[in-house]
């Protein structure tokens, strides 16, 4: 049940309704009535516009979860913290405003952020080569917040991304958590890891803690070059469909889903790099093969089966005219 505070205490396990707003303002912005998921959790739209409701943390995971089935978008909440304002956000515009230091930031970000909820506890733990800012939460939840988990990936790589300014490096973040299924497979360019607790972990190199940024700065992400995005999109598709080449459609609309981004412009990265989604397939289904043949564990029809070859005398063609040798001449010279 929902409940009202005028101050910032709240119950355990309980948290500001009027987070889940953008949710529900997404959904109207693109069309989509969003009173069938409202009302599987018994909620009225206008108590999400007030501030002073909290609600417990599991209503709202079932209810940003129930959105994201009824839009169809297995990445809501991923694509609602891509287009959140960072200054809206209280803790975040005012820790921006009164620090000089990513670490100066974390330390009044971390006292902030509590008055939102109190059913996760931040914390920035630091290490000789890197720190980690983790979002544990206080109780095993039984609803799993995965559209919640995808909206905080989304808010915490902008919201370093910000801080950071020109020296951010992809490649250097690391993003876990027990439910990854709410974002794809390298997104952003940032190493993806399940985590073994159901919170949110985002790790980066410790000398960032120091660099000044600017407190005028826009939330805006720092745009990576197009030719970056381009990169990431191939290098993510690697990743995505290393476990599903055996699987008989995977087309652009199948992929470019799977990635969470537009067909179109998944279609536009492939071109500007050159390539297209058949040779990409070829490509990962060559390189995976000689993986498994160099390990000597599978026997080789086996391997066809795995890469979507149910007869080995196919598997062995595709192989030998894309490498030039049989598969087994290959694992005899590995």
């Amino acid at each position: 049940m929902p409940f009202n505070s005028t101050s910032q205490e709240h119950s355990e396990g309980f948290i500001r309704l009027a987070l889940a707003a953008p949710f529900l303002q997404y959904l109207i912005d693109r069309g989509i009535d969003p009173q069938p998921a409202l009302d599987q959790v018994g909620l009225k739209a206008e108590l999400l516009s007030d501030p002073s409701v909290f609600v417990h943390s599991e209503l709202v995971y079932g209810l940003v979860n129930a959105f994201s089935d009824l839009s169809g978008d297995r990445y809501l909440g991923l694509n609602v913290g891509e287009t959140f304002d960072l200054q809206e956000w209280p803790p975040f515009a005012q820790a921006l405003q009164s620090t000089k230091t990513l670490f100066e930031f974390f330390t009044r970000f971390v006292g902030l952020v509590p008055q939102e909820s109190n059913s996760v506890r931040h914390s920035l733990v630091i290490s000789a080569d890197k720190a980690t800012y983790s979002i544990e939460r206080q109780q095993e939840p039984t609803v799993p917040p995965i559209q919640v988990t995808g909206f905080g990936a989304a808010i915490y790589v902008r919201l370093l991304q910000t801080v950071v300014g020109e020296s951010w490096d992809s490649s250097r973040v690391r993003w876990a958590s027990r439910y990854i299924n709410g974002l794809p497979i390298g997104y952003k360019g940032i190493e993806v890891g399940l985590g073994t607790d159901p919170g949110m972990q985002i790790s980066f190199p410790v000398e960032w803690l120091f660099l000044h940024h600017d407190t005028q700065g826009s939330a805006t992400p720092v745009a990576p070059t197009r030719q970056d995005e381009e990169v990431t999109v191939v290098a993510a598709l690697r990743s995505v469909l290393r476990e599903k080449l055996d699987e008989a459609e995977l087309g652009p609309e199948v992929v470019s889903g799977l990635l969470g981004i537009q067909q179109e412009r998944f279609l536009k990265a492939l071109q500007r790099q050159g390539t297209t989604l058949p040779r990409e397939i070829k490509r990962l289904r060559v390189d995976v093969a000689k993986e498994h043949l160099r390990e000597d564990k599978m026997t080789i029809a086996e391997i066809g089966l795995m890469l979507g070859y149910s007869d080995k005398s196919h598997f062995t063609r595709f192989f030998r005219g894309q490498t030039g040798m049989t598969p087994t001449k290959f694992r005899v010279g590995s």
